[in-house]
């Protein structure tokens, strides 16, 4: 078997906080692994300040993690590359900001945006220019392409905007491009349009895609798979179907509560508790605000259950569950 597009696993990072006579160190992510397949798009969920965007950041090599391994296409990043990212990598991996507002220069036209990474990455010769950079133009839906390349950013829409920003990510065909939440600023129908796009890059090009998100209505609409993320850990992961559905743990069911459907006026909202306090530093990140947590949840990390296939829970209460439904049915 051919090893996955992207495979990260055990990726950290903290960051030093306080003052000089209090200085300690906060954790932003905690042992977080997942796979990306080509052609795959995979949801990165949670609330803000779970760790997305650090993990973006670390992936598109802006930040150093503090330990774990990644690899692209079965390759040690980290291992052949400890002095930052390679121009190779960066041709492989590329990001769509979430601002379209602040991600282009506001003094340069679109054309420019696209010339700079198709003459950087060797993607095209000057003659070749102009070419490219309306075909370019034409793949993410903005035609006529002549007039999209000669304008500034302040006269496109948001919409259009994003658009020009996926463009200037494919200029380097790249094999994974991270979407850190680029539709949270457009309006609806827009938001519908630039997600269409994003799925059809997954089967005309076979990019895999890590779309990083806090609106489970566009994972549900987008992604294969979803990993939910809490203070920097993964706590479940699996088929976007299936977690979403029937979400296996309290965090993931706290989130799918919040999403409103017909029957919210009938529906109490899920239990948790209104005080937060500190979290744990060996048991469960989200232990002091579950309504189900014991003493273990607040000393023992919980470990990896997986209640069906490509399913994985992080969570005490799931796991004793299946201690119990093991017990009965070996009886």
């Amino acid at each position: 078997m051919s090893p996955p597009l992207l495979e990260v696993t055990g990726l950290s990072r903290s960051v030093p906080v306080g003052g000089f006579l209090s200085r300690s160190r906060r954790t932003l992510l905690n042992g977080v692994s997942f796979t990306l397949e080509r052609g795959e798009i995979v949801a990165l969920v949670g609330e803000s300040g779970s760790g997305k965007s650090t993990l973006a950041r670390v992936l598109a090599r802006l930040d150093a993690p503090d330990g774990g391994s990644l690899r692209l296409g079965g390759e040690d990043v980290l291992a052949g590359e400890r002095q930052g990212a390679s121009l190779a990598y960066r041709g492989r991996v590329q990001m769509v900001f979430q601002d379209p507002f602040a991600s282009l220069n506001p003094v340069h036209t679109v054309a420019h945006h696209l010339e700079r990474p198709l003459l950087r990455h060797g993607r095209a010769t000057r003659a070749e220019l102009q070419a490219r950079v309306h075909a370019l133009l034409e793949s993410v839906g903005l035609t006529p392409a002549e007039s999209f390349a000669r304008r500034f950013p302040h006269e496109l829409s948001g919409g259009q905007r994003q658009r020009v920003a996926v463009a200037r990510a494919l200029a380097v065909e790249p094999d994974v491009i991270i979407a850190d939440e680029p539709t949270s600023m457009l309006d609806v129908s827009t938001r519908r349009e630039v997600l269409q796009l994003l799925r059809g890059l997954t089967k005309e090009r076979g990019i895999g895609i890590l779309f990083i998100t806090h609106d489970l209505a566009s994972a549900r609409h987008l992604a294969d798979r979803v990993m939910v993320l809490y203070a920097g850990s993964v706590v479940e992961s699996g088929r976007t179907a299936d977690v979403l559905a029937a979400p296996r743990h309290p965090y993931t069911r706290l989130l799918r509560s919040a999403v409103p459907d017909g029957a919210d006026f009938l529906r109490a909202p899920l239990p948790v508790k209104a005080s937060a306090g500190p979290v744990p530093p060996n048991g469960c990140a989200f232990a002091p605000r579950c309504p189900h947590s014991d003493a273990r949840c607040h000393s023992t990390r919980p470990p990896e259950h997986h209640p069906a296939a490509d399913h994985l829970v992080r969570c005490h209460l799931e796991s004793s569950k299946g201690v119990v439904d093991d017990a009965a049915v070996s009886s």
